[in-house]
């Protein structure tokens, strides 16, 4: 009896552990449910998770972006064209690090250092013949946000800074920038020039899948080393969210890395990201207006530091990220018309999603969507039928390929050997008869051997009852 129960637990234990990958939120939405264009997903969503009233005070367009589940938690004016304000650097370092190797050894030259859109700028103090490589002067124009370094970077790369342009604007419609139009390599600025927040997002987050970039942008300060023109130089980036070294009251903790702008004292943006209790965000301010004193001598506020800050604020202490999905977990069963059985459905992948803390799991749901209304034998495991979308309330929030779990054939289908084109088929019936003969010999042992064991534990009982029933008479 022990025995059976230990068994009767253990099946109930699995039955229990089967039963953890149903999903959490796993009730299907009713047809007429709007499509996948209402998605937060992805730095092309049209519906942001938060909505899109205006959160900050002063910036004309604003993004919120968590990267790990996809979504856009926050977007006000997304598409609105505004100055890059020195955005242009980060597609500068794109095409440098996709076109360059970092250790290569620039010059830089005369026609560079003599043009009069850089003279009063932000600068790294880069001389006529100096020998530097393309990794040095990447730090300078992405740490300390100089001018005459991507004007370098761009003559070295396209042997113009107009050629250069030209790939600028061509990789910005490579990644789906609408808004976008460059006219130099540094952002300074110029007629014709204009871009949006999510098209800087967009660029950001692919840069940012290069390592190289992503030290660049992390970087709180850089040591250039000393070449054949200048001494070493150190450089503290102007992102005073990730650095005490200039500004100590902006700091913040949460922030890791980061490209600002400026078009004066008073109208900053910044791009930036952030990691804090499991979540990574990028967020893009643009066009922020700061506050000086009295005077004029002074800053009081910066404002895109103090706007990149509340916007961090409400992403951290509002929104969670959880497993919406889960690969291989059973959605939902259809027929299958001309097969054997009907088929089970799942997820192709593990979904996350960013929701509100408050979320609870009558407001998000699942909705199957099949590729053709009638599923049709053959199938096979792992073939792509449709799509599965999670949605919170009237957005959906992940997005996943929906794959069946196993086959399903046509009625004897699975009975039919392939033969190859003029190919007679194999004779198997002598195999197949020394397979069967195999089996029924092992059968024929197995039970053999349990008879013997019964006779074996039988005839022991038997003498041992024995021996106790004589010793109880000598007694």
């Amino acid at each position: 009896m022990k025995n059976l129960r230990r068994f009767c637990l253990l099946f109930l234990v699995m039955i229990m552990l089967l039963g953890v990958t149903a999903p959490a939120f796993a009730e299907e939405l009713p047809d007429g449910t709007p499509q996948v264009e209402q998605g937060c997903v992805s730095l092309d969503a049209k519906a942001p998770l938060n909505g899109n009233d205006k959160l900050l005070d002063t910036a004309k367009a604003a993004i919120l972006y968590e990267l790990d589940s996809g979504t856009m938690v926050y977007a006000w004016n997304p598409d609105l064209q505004v100055d890059p304000s020195g955005m242009n650097k980060l597609m500068t370092a794109l095409i440098a690090l996709e076109r360059e190797d970092p250790d290569t050894v620039v010059t830089v030259s005369r026609t560079v250092l003599h043009s009069a859109a850089l003279i009063g700028s932000v600068s790294a103090g880069l001389k006529v013949g100096e020998e530097i490589t393309m990794r040095d002067l990447l730090y300078c124009m992405m740490v300390g946000s100089a001018n005459d370094a991507a004007v370098v970077i761009a003559e070295h790369i396209a042997s113009s800074e107009e050629l250069f342009v030209e790939l600028m604007n061509q990789r910005a419609l490579e990644l789906g920038c609408t808004n976008t139009q460059f006219v130099n390599s540094n952002g300074l600025p110029q007629k014709g020039q204009y871009t949006s927040a999510r098209d800087l997002a967009k660029i950001t987050a692919k840069a940012l899948e290069n390592e190289l970039f992503t030290e660049l942008f992390c970087a709180p300060n850089y040591t250039v080393p000393a070449t054949n023109k200048a001494k070493e130089r150190y450089i503290v980036t102007t992102n005073y969210l990730m650095s005490k070294e200039s500004v100590k009251t902006q700091f913040d903790n949460r922030v890791t890395g980061g490209k600002t702008g400026a078009l004066s004292t008073t109208d900053r943006s910044l791009i930036a990201t952030a990691e804090h209790g499991g979540k990574r965000f990028l967020t893009v301010v643009m066009s922020a207006q700061g506050t000086v004193t009295a005077d004029g001598l002074s800053v009081k506020t910066f404002g895109s530091f103090e706007e990149t800050r509340a916007l961090l604020d409400h992403g951290f202490n509002m929104f969670s990220v959880r497993q919406v999905l889960q690969s291989g977990q059973v959605l939902q069963q259809y027929s299958v018309a001309g097969g054997e059985s009907a088929v089970a459905v799942c997820p192709a992948d593990t979904v996350f999603a960013s929701l509100p803390i408050s979320t609870i799991a009558e407001e998000v749901s699942f909705r199957c969507v099949l590729k053709d209304q009638q599923l049709s034998a053959p199938l096979c495991k792992g073939q792509i039928v449709g799509t599965v979308q999670v949605w919170f309330r009237d957005i959906c929030v992940g997005v996943s390929d929906l794959v069946v779990m196993h086959d399903v054939y046509a009625p004897g289908e699975h009975m039919t050997a392939l033969i190859p084109s003029g190919e007679e088929p194999q004779d198997d019936t002598l195999r197949n008869w020394l397979i069967i003969g195999g089996v029924a010999l092992l059968a024929v042992v197995i039970v053999t051997c349990v008879v013997l064991l019964i006779v074996h534990f039988v005839r022991k009982h038997q003498l041992e009852r024995r021996h106790k029933l004589i010793n109880g008479e000598e007694s």
